[in-house]
């Protein structure tokens, strides 16, 4: 979490110098309505999807600036020209298909300096041996936050800084922090969210999850990245004296 903080703040301080430049620069020489600007700087972030997308590398490093940066762990790194060829190189030899659903942009433009901050649903198939080996099986869902800043260039926008987080699949629950040992008790189990829907009740005390021991909230948050979206995990409570088990069929967080 610290370290995590201190790249937020690295890159709120370049963000602000960047912005205090490129509004000198922007007042010079005028620039194009804010909306166009948005949706011109959007655009650029869903071409750099799709082209991941479709494996087009030359498109993806077209999109980039020459001195772009990723942040991965913590403080921003130099995004090598080979990453993604790196990244998903594999997965195209192996003929994985990625079929992302990206949604819920939100862009903020300060003259040339753009952030884009973009929900992306994905889904990734394999139907040969080598795919299926990397993806685990046949299929494969995940959902991603992606934050992009783009600085204007003369060749209009470029993506100069990008973050990528995995969000959790929803197991759909509100949990007790109050309650520290033997089992994790459910504040609140909606109805029409994955854990209501298999049964599990608000009160019911999770004591296992997907075959794992679950006797604090600590031990549910280190698995929440376990199962994926659209899987099937076990998941046992105590309602009571009762010993209740139920599959829930975990869904992308909304």
């Amino acid at each position: 979490m610290k370290l995590f903080s201190a790249a937020l703040l690295v890159v709120s301080v370049w963000f602000a110098s960047a912005v205090e430049s490129a509004a000198q620069s922007s007042a010079a020489t005028g620039t194009a309505s804010e909306e166009d600007e948005k949706k011109a700087a959007i655009a650029v972030v869903l071409a750099h999807e799709q082209a991941v997308q479709s494996y087009d590398f030359d498109k993806v490093d077209a999109l980039h600036t020459a001195d772009s940066r990723g942040i991965e762990e913590s403080y921003p790194e130099p995004r090598r020209k080979p990453q993604y060829v790196e990244t998903f190189g594999p997965l195209k030899d192996a003929g994985v298909r990625i079929n992302y659903h990206p949604q819920d942009a939100v862009a903020e433009v300060r003259g040339d300096v753009a952030w884009i901050t973009v929900t992306m649903h994905s889904v990734w198939t394999a139907d040969t041996s080598a795919g299926r080996a990397l993806l685990a099986g046949n299929e494969w869902r995940a959902t991603f936050v992606e934050s992009w800043v783009l600085v204007k260039t003369s060749e209009g926008w470029k993506i100069a800084l990008g973050h990528t987080s995995q969000v959790p699949p929803d197991l759909g629950v509100e949990v007790d922090y109050g309650r520290v040992h033997g089992g994790v008790r459910l504040a609140a189990v909606p109805e029409s969210r994955p854990a209501g829907k298999a049964g599990i009740k608000s009160g019911d005390v999770l004591i296992e999850y997907g075959g794992q021991k679950i006797d604090n909230p600590d031990d549910l948050y280190r698995l929440r990245y376990a199962p994926y979206e659209g899987r099937k995990v076990t998941v046992t409570v105590m309602r009571g004296n009762k010993r209740i088990t139920k599959a829930v069929t975990l869904e992308a967080m909304k």
